[in-house]
């Protein structure tokens, strides 16, 4: 049974993929919700790909895993860290998929946030925020079978 371990780089906000042993791929892309106005003049919500934001725009980090190998991937970890210049808000995840893990301390450790501590500027320490959450990590609950594919992704806002 081999680990596989995978970090998703995500220092900017443009798309990227990664290629991993045994035929896993990882695509990250980087979504905004605007406003679309319909031909009968109602307005809806839509999922756009981000290319231009500015200051407290909120953004949809996805990474989308695919198992093109012949074997199936066993026991993934996919790790993303939170660019510095975003704040991270939340991950919506389903609990049949993965366990989600936050660090708030560059990736040194990871717990659920409600479980985590940081150091205040006044050397005091304080319970966990979002706005703390330097990385979020997913454990897939299940092996990612050859040719299956799915997704983990969070929420952040450009500070």
């Amino acid at each position: 049974m081999r680990k596989i371990l995978f970090f998703v780089v995500a220092l900017s906000l443009f798309a990227g993929s990664a290629y991993a042993e045994g035929g896993l791929t990882l695509t990250k892309e980087v979504f905004q919700e605007v406003e679309v106005k319909g031909e009968d003049g109602k307005i809806s919500r839509k999922m756009v790909p981000a290319t231009t934001v500015v200051p407290g725009t909120e953004v949809f980090f996805v990474v989308t895993y695919e198992n093109h190998g012949e074997k199936p991937a066993e026991n993934v970890v996919i790790t993303n860290p939170v660019p510095k210049e975003l704040e991270y808000i939340t991950s919506p995840v389903a609990e049949s998929i993965a366990h989600l893990k936050v660090s708030v301390d560059d990736g040194k450790a990871y717990d659920d946030l409600k479980r985590l501590e940081v150091k205040g500027p006044n050397g005091k320490v304080r319970p966990a925020r979002a706005s703390d959450v330097t990385h979020a990590r997913w454990v897939l609950l299940s092996d990612v079978a050859p040719g299956e594919k799915g997704s983990v992704s969070f929420r952040a806002r450009l500070k």
